[in-house]
């Protein structure tokens, strides 16, 4: 089985947050340097009033946010990708690990090139919490790359199950976990929530469109057969 069983998922996910972006667009109006305020007094209300370097809350969910946004820094997806790319190498087929591999390394070219013609700013309303690399800040790479990277991995998996319960596991799980890891980046004050939901779109797109292609190709190949 080629095609995941749940890729319908990946645009439900999409039509979401593309309906999460455009109640932006509609009801945020423009502040200082064309940043929504609605953007920056969500960002504001999640720090401490009397302390802006703190979030709001016990200290144990602001260290939650900073483990969950780790989950989609560098350190963490290239070494989930160097080791998925391996197992598919070595127990699924080399048609699965050029997939995987030309997928990740498209979408994080992608995010870099949009980066680039963006040249949206960081957040500098409160303290950052998390260390940052570059000043650009659409669309968030953290939230993009989070989807194309997790969310490819457990759609293959799902592929080689028959359990309804595993292909659920292995296609709601990392949606679930790119979410937390975008909305880190806002409670770390290091982008907008729409730098994330940027992010979020881009990569549910980048994804849903590496497997329709991958199954436009199978079945040509099949048909040519």
């Amino acid at each position: 089985m080629i095609h995941p069983p749940l890729l319908k998922l990946v645009p439900w996910a999409l039509a979401l947050v593309m309906l999460a972006s455009l109640i932006f667009v509609m009801v945020d109006s423009p502040g200082p340097g064309g940043v929504g305020r609605l953007e920056s007094q969500m960002i504001l209300s999640l720090r401490s009033e009397t302390r802006p370097d703190r979030m709001i809350g016990p200290p144990i969910l602001e260290e939650s946010m900073r483990d969950f946004t780790a989950l989609g820094g560098y350190a963490v997806v290239i070494m989930v990708s160097v080791c998925f790319s391996i197992f598919a190498l070595l127990e699924l087929s080399r048609e699965t690990f050029w997939f995987f591999v030309v997928t990740v390394f498209g979408g994080f070219f992608l995010n870099l090139s949009l980066k680039s013609l963006v040249q949206r700013e960081r957040p500098a309303i409160v303290p950052h919490l998390s260390l940052v690399e570059g000043s650009t800040s659409f669309p968030s790479a953290h939230a993009m790359m989070s989807v194309v990277v997790f969310v490819t991995i457990g759609l293959v998996l799902s592929t080689r199950t028959r359990d309804r319960h595993l292909q659920r596991l292995f296609s709601w799980y990392p949606l679930w976990l790119s979410l937390l890891i975008g909305v880190s980046r806002v409670c770390m004050g290091v982008h907008y929530p729409t730098d994330v939901l940027g992010g979020w779109a881009l990569g549910l797109l980048w994804t849903w469109g590496a497997f329709r292609v991958r199954q436009r190709v199978a079945e040509g190949a099949v048909n040519r057969e």
